[in-house]
């Protein structure tokens, strides 16, 4: 995306935004353990998800997701990570406890992070092939280049250095 254009600006905005919004979460609530009320059965979920820790858990991923989004480290990591919980909110916002507070909070969280994942989606879109062979994280480089689409195994000298099935 060009620096010229008027979304990159625009994305990176909402990266900021979105990073910044995830630090405040949780680090609010590790600071000062803030659990926001929320009424009825949604409450009462946030409750039992609090009794078995998995409420504190979410919170800190939240920090650690937050961090990477907000300095552009392993910003699509952090996005994937955070998109379960993103879902979770927006479901318990929107359709069960659909206050006005969380009737903005629930799908802001979904499109900031569908947005986000949307403008990063070219990084992962090797990952997106219908057949992949297995790929080691330290041969990653080898999913951009031309024709890899086939056998890596079978490509002479493709990464310089060859596999152990193919010692003889």
């Amino acid at each position: 995306m060009s620096t010229k254009s008027p979304w990159y600006y625009i994305i990176h905005w909402l990266r900021l935004y979105f990073g910044a919004h995830l630090l405040f979460s949780g680090l609010r609530y590790a600071v000062s353990g803030y659990v926001p009320e929320i009424p009825g059965v949604g409450g009462e979920w946030v409750q039992a998800n609090a009794n078995i820790y998995l409420y504190q858990m979410i919170k800190y991923l939240e920090i650690v997701t937050g961090a990477m989004i907000f300095f552009n480290r392993f910003t699509v990591v952090g996005l994937i990570l955070e998109f379960p919980a993103t879902v979770n909110i927006f479901w318990l916002n929107t359709f069960i406890v659909a206050t006005p507070r969380q009737l903005f909070t629930g799908p802001q969280e979904l499109f900031m992070n569908g947005v986000l994942l949307l403008a990063y989606s070219g990084w992962i879109y090797a990952a997106t092939r219908p057949k992949l062979e297995p790929l080691w994280l330290w041969d990653g480089a080898l999913a951009y280049r031309p024709g890899i689409g086939s056998r890596i195994s079978c490509k002479d000298n493709v990464r310089g250095t060859k596999f152990n099935s193919e010692v003889n």
